[in-house]
């Protein structure tokens, strides 16, 4: 059964990768034991590991300055995580509350010893808006500002990612790793990703961090009473095996930056995002369905809209169902409908989503 597959996380695999899986589960190494079972100090797993550090740094476009490595935790223990290793009690810090996720970090850092800065609110927009960047109040000590550069239940994402002269910047890219090639490294603090949108499933994120941060974090966490099991630098020194690691979502996002790289890296997954949101919001601008977001922030992997009533929401929903076009149901806080297509999610299905869309609208709009 062709189905398309449009969840916001965990997201579709490409079917490559997914028989790739299949067919290597049982027997990974060629020594009769799966990937489910090998041992985290084994040379098999070794190999494994520096291979896909390796996969992750050039599929990322990671430069030099910056150390990658490899962390059990989701993106919301790394909104607890990271002010502890970027900054003590008193700093000041400012963080940008865009969505759901942005508004959970800045509640962490909230309930810390820190002197936290908000400079911007979408709540006052109901999320619509990414505001203009440009005219924030950031105060010149702020350690860094937090970005959540997309924001996948309001459909909204930054054009283009702003920075702020000395001040660095610190990248919520879950929804955006591995699917745009614009990260402006030398004003960035840390990226952080969890792996179930662009570039495998859930069990593992990635932390990318610049090195002299990562240095002068062995004395912050000290400072912040950060258990050695929770410190980026503890992973780093242990090749990201500080304890027993995530071996299976290591090797799926292994397969999976296999096939980016493959396919061209992360400009051709560039390339195929914005080919994709064209598509959809092309749809979308053509009549009978509403937009939720201004149109100069719109996301590229979250198309999020309504129809003029809701039960026509419930109606469409159903119908695209009928049609193999699954999970496509918005956020149960905000309502409508919301496809995400993330890097494993092809132009074709894409293209038949946008098809099924022109046709509901010619025989129900």
């Amino acid at each position: 059964m062709n189905v398309h597959y449009f969840s916001p996380g965990p997201a579709s695999l490409p079917e490559a990768v997914r028989k790739q899986i299949k067919e290597e589960l049982l027997d990974t190494f060629g020594i009769g034991v799966s990937v489910m079972e090998i041992s985290h100090r084994s040379k098999q797993y070794e190999q494994l590991n520096e291979e896909t550090h390796a996969l992750a740094r050039k599929v990322f476009q990671v430069p030099n300055t910056h150390s990658v490595l490899f962390s059990c935790c989701g993106a919301q223990q790394h909104f607890s995580i990271i002010p502890q290793h970027l900054s003590k009690p008193g700093e000041e810090i400012a963080y940008t509350d865009t969505g759901i996720w942005a508004h959970l970090a800045c509640e962490e850092v909230f309930a810390m010893p820190r002197k936290i800065n908000l400079v911007y609110d979408g709540r006052n927009c109901d999320y619509v808006s990414l505001g203009n960047p440009s005219k924030w109040d950031i105060p010149k000590n702020s350690k860094y500002v937090h970005l959540t550069v997309n924001n996948t239940v309001y459909g909204t994402e930054y054009a283009k990612i702003p920075t702020f002269g000395d001040i660095p910047i610190v990248l919520d890219m879950t929804s955006s790793l591995a699917g745009r090639t614009d990260i402006p490294w030398e004003s960035t603090a840390l990226v952080y990703a969890s792996a179930q949108k662009n570039f495998g499933i859930a069990g593992v994120s990635v932390v990318i961090i610049r090195n002299d941060l990562l240095e002068k974090s062995r004395e912050i966490t000290k400072a912040n009473y950060l258990g050695k099991a929770l410190s980026y630098h503890a992973i780093f020194d242990t090749k990201s095996a500080l304890n027993t690691p995530p071996v299976f979502p290591i090797f799926a996002m292994n397969r999976m930056l296999k096939w980016i790289d493959h396919s061209g890296g992360t400009p051709t997954m560039e390339k195929w995002s914005l080919e994709k949101a064209k598509l959809i919001y092309s749809e979308i601008d053509a009549g009978l369905y509403i937009g939720r977001t201004d149109k100069d922030c719109r996301s590229r992997h979250n198309f999020v809209f309504k129809l003029p009533k809701e039960e026509q929401d419930n109606h469409f929903i159903a119908e695209a169902a009928k049609h193999n076009l699954l999970e496509i149901k918005g956020y149960r806080s905000v309502g409508g409908i919301r496809a995400s297509m993330y890097n494993g999610v092809s132009v074709e299905s894409a293209s038949v989503f946008a098809e099924f869309m022109r046709d509901y609208r010619k025989k129900f709009g």
